[in-house]
């Protein structure tokens, strides 16, 4: 039984370079395939996403959500109705949001735990979702930006599922992750300047790790930013009131590979005791590091 990180699309995301981007990122991406053409997606387009589709979930790289659109204007209407003040019209935004919401009814044998996040192919549509939407509450994020290679042009899926099914590129991919949503916040709530130190140590070597790995794929990469969003629980947040200290000393430490800042968005999902929980990602390819 395992744990799996996935990312979630939307009904369109297929057409976009990050469709690429997230197979090298995530365990799993989960794909909406609609039954039959819908909005502007034509008969051939349709067929050529549920081959790709197929054959990523054979490749245990894609779990496949059968889309059917009055289900989603069910769901938009009643789950995101409780969760904000005012109901969302990014259609984008929110399908991505509905993968996300039911990923756990799809797991696959085998997998225990699944945490799922939605991606956005630039900051720009991320703040375009948000800045739609009014919640009585706001949760707070924590925006962590690194600098990392991922799959440049059009690519074959075969080459990618081979780079994703050696074991030392998935090591890489995992020991990456786990500093991301687990080390470093953790390091936030009881800052020290000595482990601060150290676990800056440990995510520039887990980085050249990855940077090696997935630079042994058959395929051109190219640098990008990428930024996973962190949101808050009560504890962590208030703890982060005194963690400025701790912020620039991680964002110091690696200028030119990382940096780190708080922002605050609508919260549609209550964390309740959790410290904190994976938000998003956002792929940023012609933004500076330093710029954000």
């Amino acid at each position: 039984m395992v744990n799996e990180y996935w990312g979630t699309l939307s009904l369109f995301d297929h057409r976009d370079a990050m469709f690429i981007k997230s197979l090298v990122l995530f365990d799993r991406i989960v794909i909406p395939v609609p039954n039959k053409p819908i909005h502007d997606i034509t008969s051939q387009e349709l067929d050529m996403l549920s081959a790709d589709a197929a054959f990523l979930k054979d490749s245990d790289a894609a779990v496949i959500y059968p889309w059917e659109q009055y289900e989603f204007e069910e769901w938009r209407d009643s789950f995101l109705k409780e969760s904000l003040a005012a109901k969302s019209t990014d259609l984008l935004y929110d399908s991505r949001l509905m993968m996300t919401a039911r990923s756990d009814q799809i797991k696959p044998q085998g997998v225990y735990d699944v945490t799922a996040v939605p991606i956005y192919g630039a900051k720009a549509q991320y703040e375009h979702a948000y800045g739609n939407l009014q919640s009585q509450k706001n949760n707070q994020i924590l925006e962590l930006s690194q600098l990392i290679s991922v799959p440049e042009g059009v690519i074959p899926l075969q080459d990618i599922v081979e780079l994703r099914n050696k074991e030392s590129f998935q090591s890489a991919r995992r020991a990456l992750r786990k500093w991301q949503v687990d080390t470093m916040p953790e390091f936030l709530s009881e800052p020290s300047e000595r482990i601060l130190a150290k676990g800056m140590e440990d995510f520039k070597e887990m980085l050249r790790r990855y940077e090696e790995e997935i630079n042994k794929g058959n395929f051109k990469t190219r640098k990008v930013v990428v930024t996973s969003l962190l949101a808050l629980g009560s504890v962590l947040a208030g703890a982060l009131g005194h963690t400025d200290a701790a912020i620039a000393i991680i964002s110091g430490a690696a200028p030119n590979l990382f940096s780190l800042k708080e922002s605050s968005v609508p919260a549609w999902k209550d964390l309740r005791d959790k410290p904190f929980e994976a938000a998003g990602v956002i792929y940023q390819a012609n933004q500076a590091l330093e710029n954000l």
